[in-house]
């Protein structure tokens, strides 16, 4: 069985939205790099005004929007796409299942 590299792309999206809200229980070390892959691809979009943060901090930093969260999601999906497709691209097509 080959996996298909959107499975594995839906994976690795799933995988970090997993890690982002489990975060409180992960060590200590892993808040601010998780931190940081929330807000590093909102910030340029806030900054062209579009509302990806809500209006109420949490904690002194205000929290994605339910947009902001959609946007996350969407840009994380083109980051694991365009990795998982270098690598397919290297590494040549999965082979078709044998008969």
């Amino acid at each position: 069985m080959t996996l298909r590299p959107a499975f594995v792309v839906l994976a690795l999206v799933l995988l970090h939205a997993l890690a982002v809200v489990f975060a409180g229980l992960l060590p200590a070390a892993f808040g601010p790099a998780l931190a940081a892959t929330v807000y590093l691809p909102l910030w340029p979009l806030s900054a062209l005004g579009v509302p990806v943060f809500g209006a109420a901090p949490s904690g002194g930093w205000a929290g994605p929007s339910v947009l902001g969260w959609a946007l996350w999601g969407v840009s994380w999906a083109v980051l694991w796409s365009v990795t998982v497709g270098l690598l397919v691209r290297r590494h040549g097509p999965p082979s078709p299942p044998k008969a």
